[in-house]
């Protein structure tokens, strides 16, 4: 298990069982790092799914705060148990994360566009299928930050497991080399990048729609047919017809 994994479910039964009550004040970030003998980047990433999960929120110069209790939600989606379910995910993801992607471009901070690259970057240092699915969700994760809406970090949050998951099965089913996948993953997620970069929405939503397209490729080891195709895609809705994103 990941140490922010580990942090994370550690302070987050500290709020469900009531230890931390609604209004308490968080330590800060080194003190946290201190006591359990982490990095800050490691305390950060298990704060930042905390603020996704809605359990706590900053106030500005007073640091964070418990805002929701011990009656904060867990709910996530169901694991992935067969190929249909997968599918499923991947459909989902595919209507989420296009325009996470398009929002991304338009709103991104200077500081939000550093942490993509950066989380871009870290997939590159993973050889390993369990480094490599983290990775890859942390690099998605932060495009969700960059949307500016709360909503979609939170979702692609819950979606964390189905990500990771997923990553995870291309390591053993397909028949690409890893070095090789690593290397296409990387392209894809930096087409996704110099897009959003440029501030060019359409251009991220289309190439956040390839690396999909892509994935689900990779994991099933062949294409599917769709009954939608979005009009910002190629046209308007269409019965039967595979994605294309050759344009």
């Amino acid at each position: 298990m990941k140490l922010a994994d580990k942090l994370y479910g550690t302070l987050r039964q500290r709020v469900d069982s009531g230890e931390w009550p609604e209004g308490t004040r968080i330590p800060p970030e080194t003190e946290l790092a201190q006591i359990h003998g982490v990095s800050r980047p490691v305390v950060r990433e298990a704060l930042i799914r905390l603020r996704a999960d809605g359990v706590i929120g900053a106030r500005q110069g007073a640091g964070n705060f418990v805002i929701a209790g011990a009656v904060a939600d867990a709910a996530g989606y169901r694991p992935i148990e067969n190929v249909a379910d997968l599918i499923e995910a991947f459909e989902f993801r595919f209507s989420v994360e296009r325009d996470v992607a398009a929002l991304a471009a338009l709103r991104h901070t200077h500081a939000e566009l550093d942490a993509i690259r950066h989380a871009a970057g870290a997939v590159n240092a993973q050889a390993g299928d369990d480094g490599f699915g983290d990775a890859d969700f942390s690099f998605h994760f932060a495009l969700a930050r960059a949307s500016r809406n709360a909503m979609y970090s939170a979702t692609l949050n819950m979606l964390r497991n189905q990500i990771v998951f997923g990553m995870r099965l291309v390591g053993e089913f397909s028949q690409q080399r890893a070095a090789s996948r690593v290397e296409t993953v990387i392209e894809e997620h930096q087409a996704v990048v110099a897009a959003i970069a440029a501030r060019d929405a359409m251009g991220a939503q289309a190439a956040m729609g390839r690396h999909l397209i892509n994935s689900r490729r990779r994991i099933l080891g062949f294409e599917i047919a769709t009954d939608w195709l979005g009009a910002a895609d190629g046209g308007p809705p269409t019965t039967g017809n595979k994605f294309n994103y050759e344009h």
